[in-house]
């Protein structure tokens, strides 16, 4: 897999007004926000805004309006002097010239402009005339390295009844000011994007007053774009590493280019720069000549050196750019990582969805998690966890409402918060191609004399990691019904015209009545016990892991009468503790007994699993002579052991599985007898 580290300079572009004291970069599709501090959502107050923001202005202001004033929450600087507050219009034009009577027209120009304040900030052309319409404010970060978010949410394009979220943004210690391109309904704004110092001196973005936006209808920070106003002068050199290309994830030894993009952001043209990397206490220096990249112009490069990762484990380096009288190192150097692994585990991504039957709007969770299922099969792991009705898992749920801020709404990989169930196939797309450090083995047997499920989690690793990581399991249930008028479920979509067709799950919503019976109600993956706690089981994993390493927790869980075994699907996964997040999991369904595969010709069963000494046995029913090939496969698809035996007559027989010399991890038991193959997987943990 190929990683791109980017300082995120994108097309760059400068426009510098006489007198003027702000230069600025633009980040064209940068995908995310200027620092990475904020990662929230763009949605609106009361349908979905992540915790912390506070309304300034509520919308509904049919003529230009003035917010509140606001107090910055930290020292900043605006044009070389001290701000202390500043109020927004409904326009889009922040001004620290808290005085000023007048908020400037809906209809924007080009700056400078007397229509706007001295000393403000632009994204102008936009409206808050909707009901729906809020300036919102946030702090990021931790001192001195803040930021303060006014944030126009939902707010309208005026002329084309689409919604639009752009946000200004102060940054504490650099004074910088940014202006983000945040989401939009399919509009066609055109704004004056800039600072105003005063009626004659001004920088805006080029295309003022026309803008247009480049950030999609994603509410993830994943499509952002944004401006960066910076106070003073353009330095004569400063080169800057802008991204850096290689391979991330090797499972051979192999000579990796580290390849990346230098953005001259000096007045003058680069003609010569050295590119550096630092690996293992050794520096690499490659002496780039005879070149001439203009002010603002790029240059695409490959190190003149790869780097050698011949050996399993982790290639941290450092890759800078040196050049001549560049005295602003902030922005020279990128980190990155090479991961040597012994194998690439597979991603499987982990979506817990609140839902209720109360709760009308909670078709539509039931719908995408459906569509999940149906598109994306084993690669997903889906829980409804139920609040508020004869499904509910008291502590589970109570955990839940902590993470989101309405229903329907829910939780990617534990990952991404309080995601709406409409976007589900959007996170599954943006996850489903990382690469965790674990593979995830799931286990899950019943004995029907005990009522006991025993269910093993047991991840092989990868890569080795230093922490608190846990592992936890999940116990769903599908085809779940109920007689009560508690199991009916509500339906605000009964008879809607709406564009937006909402069928799926079993159900054509928009036909059926509020609420839909219980009669005529099923309920699939719905949370029935969560075993290690909502973060997961403390101990479970050691503090130090290694990679290729094994390790397996196994709970045990006294199923319910009420509970149908036949249609448990027991979900296991690996969280860090830190950060909450779901690294991989997996899942299994519930085997009566010993596990027992059966095929046409013959039936095979291996006990113990997992297996915890160097041997185990395998049950073999032969239902006709046959030759029997017997193999034991790694995780590669290496073949480390084959026994073969011809012509053996129809019966049972038990052999051993010797894995003596073989590594902790998991494996593939493969038979064949007849041309008919049966295969089972194996925890070898001893």
């Amino acid at each position: 897999m190929k990683k791109q580290v980017t300082l995120l300079f994108g097309i760059m572009c400068f426009a510098l007004a006489v007198n003027a004291q702000y230069y600025y970069f633009p980040h064209i599709n940068a995908g995310q926000n200027p620092g990475g501090l904020n990662t929230d959502d763009e949605y609106p107050v009361g349908g979905g805004q992540p915790a912390g923001w506070t309304s300034i202005h509520p919308g509904s202001a049919t003529t230009p309006q003035w917010s509140t004033t606001v107090t910055i929450p930290f020292s900043f600087s605006f044009n070389g002097a001290a701000v202390t507050s500043y109020k927004v219009s409904t326009t889009g034009v922040l001004t620290f010239t808290t005085g000023a009577a007048t908020p400037p027209p809906v209809a924007n120009v080009a700056l400078p402009s007397a229509l706007v304040p001295d000393n403000s900030v632009c994204c102008w052309g936009i409206s808050g005339s909707g009901t729906n319409d809020n300036i919102c404010t946030k702090t990021f970060g931790t001192a001195p390295n803040r930021q303060h978010w006014i944030a126009f949410t939902s707010y309208t394009d005026p002329g084309n009844n689409a919604y639009t979220y752009y946000s200004i943004v102060l940054e504490e210690s650099t004074n910088k000011i940014y202006v983000v391109d945040q989401r939009n309904g399919g509009t066609a704004l055109t704004l004056t994007i800039g600072v105003q110092i005063n009626a004659t001196t001004a920088v805006s973005v080029a295309g003022s007053p026309n803008i247009g936006q480049n950030a999609g209808s994603d509410p993830s920070p994943a499509d952002n774009s944004y401006y960066e106003f910076i106070y003073g002068s353009q330095p004569a050199n400063d080169a800057a590493l802008s991204s850096l290309n290689y391979t991330q994830y090797v499972t051979t030894p192999t000579n990796i280019p580290v390849s990346g993009v230098i953005t001259n952001l000096g007045s003058s043209a680069i003609n010569t720069i050295e590119l550096k990397y630092e690996l293992n206490g050794t520096t690499y220096t490659d002496t780039k000549t005879g070149l001439n990249i203009a002010p603002l112009g790029t240059y695409n490069f490959t190190h003149a050196t790869p780097i050698n990762a011949n050996a399993i484990g982790t290639y941290s380096f450092k890759f800078w750019v040196d050049l001549t009288g560049d005295v602003n190192h902030i922005n020279d150097s990128l980190n990155g990582v090479i991961n040597y692994l012994p194998f690439l585990p597979t991603k499987r991504v982990v979506f817990e969805e609140a839902t209720g039957t109360w709760c009308g709007w909670c078709p539509r969770g039931a719908v995408f998690m459906d569509s999940l299922r149906n598109l994306h099969g084993q690669e997903v792991m889906l829980i409804a966890v139920h609040n508020g009705d004869p499904m509910t898992v008291a502590a589970y749920d109570s955990w839940m409402g902590t993470k989101i801020s309405g229903y329907p709404s829910g939780l990617v990989d534990r990952k991404d918060l309080d995601v709406d169930p409409s976007d589900f196939i959007t996170e599954y797309n943006s996850l489903i191609s990382d690469i965790p450090p674990c593979d995830v083995n799931v286990t899950a047997t019943y004995n029907t004399s005990t009522n006991v499920g025993t269910f093993t989690v047991s991840p092989q690793f990868a890569a080795s990691l230093t922490g608190d990581y846990r592992i936890n399991c999940v116990v769903t249930e599908d085809n779940l019904t109920g007689t009560t008028s508690t199991w009916s479920q509500a339906n605000y979509y009964s008879y809607q015209t709406a564009n937006l067709p909402l069928q799926g799950a079993g159900h054509n919503w928009q036909n059926e009545t509020d609420p839909v019976p219980a009669a005529n109600m099923e309920y699939d993956h719905v949370a029935r016990a969560i075993l290690g706690g909502n973060d997961g089981v403390q101990g479970s994993l050691p503090a130090n892991i290694t990679s290729g390493g094994t390790y397996s927790w196994t709970f045990n869980y006294n199923i319910p009468a009420t509970q149908n075994v036949s249609n448990l699907i027991i979900i296991g996964w690996v969280s860090d503790f830190a950060t909450g997040r779901i690294l991989n999991a997996n899942s299994a369904t519930v085997t009566t007994g010993i596990h027992n595969l059966t095929g046409t010709y013959f039936n095979m069963n291996i006990t113990p699993n997992p297996i915890t000494s160097d041997y185990g046995q395998v049950r073999v029913n032969l239902k006709k002579n046959a030759d029997v090939v017997f193999e034991i496969i790694d995780v590669l698809g290496n073949i480390v052991r084959t026994n073969y035996q011809s012509q053996m007559s129809s019966g049972e027989y038990v052999y051993p599985v010797n894995f003596t010399g073989l590594s902790n991890g998991i494996y593939t038991v493969r038979m064949n007898a007849s041309g008919e193959t049966l295969t089972q997987k194996v925890v070898l943990n001893r």
